[in-house]
Order: C-alpha cells, then sequence, then structure tokens
C-alpha cells in the first residue's frame, strides 16, 4: 500500500483577513501543489497542453481503421510494462563529462597532435603580443555586453502604468566657467602680486600708507557700528516712550469709566422717579438734522483721510526719487571702478567685490595684515610666520566663485552624561 501524500494543514474555514490573527502560518496550498503536479505532469508528457498548437492535439480521422480495433480489442498491457513503456519528452541528464569532439586552438587536450593545428598557450600569447597594437590592452570589437553602457530602461509587464525612471542628468552650469564675485567680474589669480607694504621689512613709504589705509578702514567701521548702536538706544527710548503714553492713557479710560459707573449707581435710586412721564418722540424734521449732520461729520473725517493719504503718496514718491538718485550712483561709480580696475586687482590693493551676488552669505573679511610700529623686527631669526596658505587658497576660491560660499557650523552639542562611581567594592565582610 502506497503512503498517503503529505499535505500542509488545510484551513478552510478563514472568514476574514482583516483580524488580529487573520494571516495564520499554515495556509492551504493544495490546490497549487495539484496544478503544479499537473503542469510537470503535462511537460513530461510533451509539453503544456495550453501552450501547444491545435494541430498538434487534434487530428481529423475520415475514414478510420478497423484493424486497430480488431487487434487491441483482446490485449492488455500489465502495470510494469505501461509504466517502462512511458518516455519523458525531457531530455535526461549526461551520466558522465565528455570531451570537445576536436582539438581547439589555446586550449589543451591532454595530447599534441602533430598535425600543425595545435597551438599551445604560451604560443598564443607570445603571438597575440606580437600583433597588439593597442599597447597591451585587449579589445573585445564585437563583445555582447558593453559595462559602461546607459542602463536600458527594463519595464515590468504588470507594471506597464507606472511612469519610466528618468535618467540623472548633469546641470548645464556643471560645464560652465565659475563666475568671479569681483567687481570687474574677472578671475582673481591663485597667486596674486605681494603688495610691499605687507614684507617682513617694508619700505616706510609703503608702510605707512597701508598703515592709514587699514586705520582708515577701522576708524570707519567703527564710527558706524557706534551709530548703529546709538540708533537702536534712540528707537528704544521711542518704544518705552510710546508703551509709557499708552499705558497712561489706558489707566486714565479706566478710572473714568470707574467713577461714572459709580457716579450712576448711587444716583440711580435718588433720581428716580415714577411720575414723570416718558420722552416724546422725535419729529421728522429733527431726524433729518440728526441724519444731515452724521452724513456731514463722515464727509469731513473721509477728507481729512484722504489728505492724509495724499501726503504719504507724495512722500513716497520723494523717497522712490531718493533712492533711485543713489542707486544710479552707486552703478555709476561700481561702472567707473570697473573701467579704472586693472587686470589682476586695483593700485591700491583693495578688493572690490560685486555689488549682487549668489545668495545670502556675506562674504567672509580677509585677514588683517599690517604690523604695528613694535611688531616691525629689523632680523630674520626673531621674524615669526604668520597667515595660513590654506585660508587664503580657500579664500581665493570663494571669490573666483568656484566653491559656494557657507556659514561654518559650530561644534555639535553633544548629549550629557553622569558618571557615577558604584560603591558594591566598599562593602565586604571579613570571614
Amino acid at each position: 500500500m502506497a503512503e498517503p501524500t503529505k499535505t500542509a494543514p488545510a484551513t478552510h474555514k478563514q472568514p476574514s483577513r482583516k483580524g488580529k490573527k487573520a494571516w495564520r502560518k499554515n495556509v492551504d496550498v493544495t490546490e497549487v501543489q495539484k496544478g503544479l503536479e499537473d503542469t510537470r505532469d503535462e511537460v513530461i508528457n510533451g509539453g503544456i497542453i495550453a501552450e501547444r498548437a491545435a494541430d498538434d492535439l487534434f487530428s481529423v480521422d475520415i475514414a478510420g481503421d478497423e484493424n486497430v480495433g480488431r487487434k487491441q480489442k483482446g490485449q492488455k498491457l500489465l502495470k510494469a510494462d505501461e509504466i517502462v513503456a512511458q518516455r519523458s519528452a525531457v531530455p535526461g541528464l549526461e551520466p558522465r563529462k565528455r570531451k570537445a569532439a576536436g582539438p581547439v586552438i589555446g586550449e589543451s587536450t591532454g595530447k599534441k597532435p602533430k598535425d600543425g593545428k595545435y597551438i599551445s598557450n604560451y604560443e598564443l600569447k607570445k603571438l597575440k603580443k606580437a600583433a597588439d597594437t593597442t599597447g597591451g590592452v585587449e579589445v573585445e570589437e564585437s563583445a555582447a555586453h558593453d559595462p559602461w553602457a546607459a542602463p536600458s530602461p527594463w519595464k515590468h509587464a504588470n507594471l506597464d502604468f507606472l511612469e519610466e525612471k528618468k535618467p540623472k542628468v548633469e546641470p548645464k552650469s556643471l560645464r560652465q566657467a565659475p563666475v568671479s564675485l569681483a567687481a570687474n567680474g574677472k578671475p582673481i589669480p591663485a597667486v596674486r602680486k605681494p603688495e610691499g607694504g605687507k614684507s617682513y621689512n617694508p619700505l616706510v613709504g609703503e608702510w605707512t600708507a597701508l598703515l592709514e589705509r587699514e586705520g582708515a578702514e577701522a576708524v570707519a567701521k567703527e564710527e558706524a557700528r557706534i551709530l548703529a548702536e546709538a540708533a537702536e538706544r534712540a528707537k528704544e527710548e521711542r518704544l518705552e516712550l510710546e508703551r509709557k503714553k499708552v499705558e497712561a492713557a489706558e489707566r486714565e479710560e479706566v478710572a473714568t469709566d470707574y467713577e461714572s459707573e459709580w457716579e450712576g449707581i448711587q444716583s440711580e435710586a435718588e433720581d428716580q422717579n415714577y411720575s414723570t412721564k416718558q420722552k416724546r418722540r422725535k419729529t421728522p424734521a429733527e431726524r433729518n438734522k440728526i441724519k444731515a449732520r452724521k452724513e456731514r461729520e463722515q464727509r469731513e473725517t473721509w477728507e481729512r483721510k484722504q489728505k492724509e493719504r495724499d501726503a504719504q503718496e507724495a512722500r513716497i514718491k520723494e523717497i522712490a526719487a531718493e533712492m533711485s538718485a543713489k542707486d544710479k550712483g552707486k552703478k555709476n561709480l561700481a561702472l567707473k571702478v570697473q573701467h579704472h580696475s586693472s587686470d589682476d586687482e586695483s593700485d591700491d590693493g583693495v578688493e572690490k567685490l560685486a555689488p549682487r551676488r549668489f545668495g545670502k552669505t556675506q562674504m567672509p573679511a580677509a585677514p588683517l595684515e599690517v604690523q604695528l610700529p613694535e611688531e616691525l623686527e629689523d632680523s630674520l631669526r626673531r621674524l615669526k610666520p604668520q597667515g595660513n596658505l590654506l585660508t587664503d587658497r580657500y579664500r581665493n576660491m570663494l571669490l573666483n566663485g568656484k566653491v559656494e560660499v557657507r556659514n561654518r557650523l559650530g561644534q555639535q552639542k553633544k548629549p550629557k552624561t553622569e558618571r557615577k562611581e558604584k560603591w558594591s567594592y566598599k562593602d565586604w565582610k571579613l570571614k
């Protein structure tokens, strides 16, 4: 008796798959296994029936053969003969490896025939090296696969509704030359002509001119800082004064309302007289007068606001004219500077940057390279090295537009940790 086939446990009752235990471990796969076995049998018997042509499956028998039926009427094959007679359409596996049909050039077959067709591997490499014209690089012109070619778009048959993934394309600006930040738009050389006043042993005239220029710039920056602080203090004082005025007005308003309400409460019971008659209704003439008065007040208010608006518009036009004049003057100044500037740098060595640049981050200030009188040394032995070539090179790349100007990130804040010492090693007992 044949052993029963082991199948996965069946779960016939599965009402819902939305619960907590919906996706069970054991699912009924009997139907899937049966389908796979049927497909395997069809492949063994000559191929899948659904994929075969109709001419291979059916034949038209017009007359028929009576002898065939008469011969096979009383014959019945044994089960063993029926099993042995079955032949699969799938070719069987080779029992062992076999040698090639004949000798191949460049591959050894164990024997060296003397018919002149065999070439050893050493001789083949020697011939290839002698005939090579590419400098020792093996080139296969008829390569079936190019590893450096662009990947061909792959699309699944069941996912034809999805959009094709577009390849990454380099931006156009990647092949363009960098834009210099100089006012004249010309690239700044990597190593600029040194200034005489910055030498370790400068001439008196050049050093004095450099010191006066740097000193004037420092004084101008300090004055601008003092003026900005004074303007900020004045603004804060005005805001504080306005705040005090508003608070005083609010206190007065609250006090007045409180007194009027209190007076009304006190006089309400005393002045109330139930014998007085109600006030009469206003006549149409009185109502018309009140309506005309309200309209006149509204018209006066609108005229006053209109005058204020006209004055503001006039002031805006004046401010716009002043700003346009300033912008025009700045533009003319920039054109003059660009016209008179040299190819490398200006005559006085001061960098003139473009007024408008890409991004909001400002260009970092150049290091102050000037020595005070007490810092000058007359001997090379006491000379101290100054400056940093890496910093200068980085700033030069920023000026030439090769690197984007960014703010420097500070030190990252690390999580606060505490270290505690265990006292368990002190708790011991003498045995």
